[in-house]
């Protein structure tokens, strides 16, 4: 019976989020449509941004887990696409409130276990330094937030395909940036020089 009114508080939350920005939804607009008291809400929650984390730590270990042992992250980057175009009013009414930053660092995360879980995997059998490893993962992490925040942010004006094709002209660089670490390597044994 509890956890049927925490999935009636999540998925009001949600249908809220689809009518309006987040700074603009209150405990009291979900708990009067709910029909629960505030008591129920903070029960589960101790506020709004906690609810908003549960909603993105559930899409995370979604994300996280249909994607570890090297699955191609272009994949994993399409379906962050789709699903979010299809929510395209809950994307722009957080990214247009003040708490954007919560959205921010789920993309953050997300982006972090996708590029990273695909560098390492494509690294294994590779004589290549673990900094080098980091390294390429964190530019990459780092260039493909930047473009789906940017994505979000200016209204997802291209459809997920689109911004696929985009995807999919540098998508075989990580795996030469591996070979170039793994050759510059070789070059400084050869020279005798310590890695």
């Amino acid at each position: 019976m509890q956890s049927d009114k925490k999935k009636l508080i999540f998925d009001t939350f949600i249908e809220l989020l689809e009518k309006k920005p987040f700074d603009k939804i209150t405990v009291k607009d979900i708990v009067e449509t709910c029909g629960i008291n505030r008591n129920t809400f903070y029960y589960y929650y101790s506020d709004i941004y906690d609810l908003l984390e549960e909603i993105f730590a559930k899409e995370l270990k979604l994300l996280v887990d249909a994607h570890r042992n090297g699955s191609p992250w272009l994949l994993a980057f399409g379906e962050i696409a789709n699903i979010a175009y299809s929510h395209k009013r809950i994307i722009k009414n957080i990214c247009s409130s003040r708490s954007y930053d919560y959205f921010e660092n789920y993309m953050y995360k997300a982006c972090k276990h996708i590029i990273v879980d695909f560098v390492q995997v494509s690294a294994e059998g590779m004589n290549i330094p673990e900094d080098d490893i980091n390294f390429i993962a964190s530019f990459y992490e780092y260039a493909f937030l930047g473009i789906i925040s940017e994505w979000f942010r200016t209204g997802m004006r291209e459809d997920p395909l689109h911004l696929g094709s985009q995807l999919w002209l540098i998508s075989g660089n990580i795996k030469e940036s591996l070979k170039r670490s793994e050759k510059r390597v070789e070059n400084r044994i050869e020279n005798g020089n310590i890695v």
